[in-house]
């Protein structure tokens, strides 16, 4: 009697693990890690029947039976030697786990992968990298938030400025720049970025944070752009604030030999690249460093998340290469790599359906 009792009570230790294994192993994970979460699922059966057996003194057969697998199978794990891709993963893990580390989990596998093949002369396949991840619960808290922007009526007419005309491919660095402001709220109070934005490798060429949106703001980002780009005589282009839209701006640009250009009103898309740009290092900022509670601190915050962005973050339009790895390269090329970007129908459409709706208000107007 007493011996059947110990029985039922390894019996249901034995069952408990097994649910609670089974149950946690597989989940709702990605199809490319589940086969290995199988495998770890029936390791983690072996240990515990190997766990029980030498703290309750209960026989293999018994315990194989319970877990509902084959004694043969069993002991064919407890004699296993590890293959080469596990002793490989288990060198990987290490290593991104360092890197999400670093960056509080900023990087998805892609990213991953980037930097890892940036820093070593292996390279591994991102669909390897994922299921690592995957498999070990390390995971990216970048989360893009799906905003849209508020669109404001304006008539057909377009404004004869908008020099750049949307196309935000660039064959070399200095030849398009884009720049806008943006605000960031801290505890209490909120602070003013502006930057300018290489268009051909992302690189922001300038880039100032001030408690006050003003026209020294802009002067100062544009002073810090031409300082450290000597003789370039790009095309700038941003929207119609009050800052850029000033005489004494538009002829200081002329003066150095700059093209000024300006979205159309209401058109924000006319900018997009630096638009996205800035909410992306908002949304990196966070994940990085987490919310500022002082004006210091936020300025802080800021430039070490654009010294991050310039020298860490790979990008996949450039084939995992950060921006400045781009413009270091292009800027010693004779003739520099070409990126182009990547037509998104998504846009596309929803800006169609805006001028097709505009056309039917104006339509609808005139009857």
């Amino acid at each position: 009697m007493e011996r059947r009792t110990e029985k039922e009570r390894n019996r249901g230790q034995v069952l408990k693990k097994t649910q609670r294994i089974r149950e946690g192993a597989i989940g709702n994970a990605p199809k490319i890690a589940q086969p290995t979460l199988r495998r770890k699922m029936k390791t983690q059966i072996y240990e515990s029947i190997q766990e029980t057996s030498n703290d309750e003194r209960c026989s293999i057969q018994y315990l194989c039976r319970l877990a509902g697998i084959s004694r043969t199978s069993y002991y064919k794990w407890i004699h296993r030697k590890p293959s080469k891709v596990d002793i490989e993963d288990a060198e990987i893990l290490p290593r991104i786990q360092a890197i999400a580390d670093e960056n509080n989990s900023l990087f998805g596998y892609q990213n991953m992968t980037y930097t890892l093949n940036n820093n070593s002369d292996t390279k591994y396949n991102r669909k390897r990298i994922y299921r690592i991840m995957a498999v070990n619960g390390i995971e990216s808290h970048f989360r893009v938030d799906q905003r849209h922007s508020t669109y404001k009526r304006s008539t057909s007419q377009e404004t004869k400025d908008n020099v750049l005309d949307r196309d935000f491919n660039a064959e070399a660095p200095n030849l398009k720049w884009g720049t806008d402001i943006t605000e960031l709220k801290y505890v209490g109070d909120k602070l003013y970025i502006s930057t300018i934005l290489d268009l051909y490798d992302r690189y922001p060429v300038g880039v100032v944070v001030s408690k006050r949106n003003d026209t020294k703001l802009v002067n100062d980002t544009y002073f810090m752009a031409i300082t450290l780009n000597p003789g370039a005589t790009p095309l700038l282009h941003s929207d119609r604030g009050f800052q850029y839209t000033r005489k004494i701006f538009s002829q200081m640009l002329e003066d150095d030999g700059l093209t000024q250009s300006m979205s159309r009103v209401g058109h924000c898309i006319d900018n997009g690249p630096v638009e996205s740009f800035q909410g992306f290092i908002k949304d990196v900022a966070k994940v990085l460093f987490g919310k500022a509670h002082t004006y210091e601190e936020a300025v802080e915050i800021i430039y070490g998340t654009y010294e991050y962005y310039i020298y860490k973050y790979p990008q996949k339009r450039f084939h995992g290469k950060t921006a400045y790895q781009v413009r270091q390269e292009a800027l010693a090329a004779d003739t520099p790599e070409q990126y182009p970007i990547a037509p998104n129908r998504k846009i596309e459409r929803f800006w169609e359906k805006i001028e097709k709706n505009k056309a039917k208000q104006q339509e609808q107007a005139q009857q």
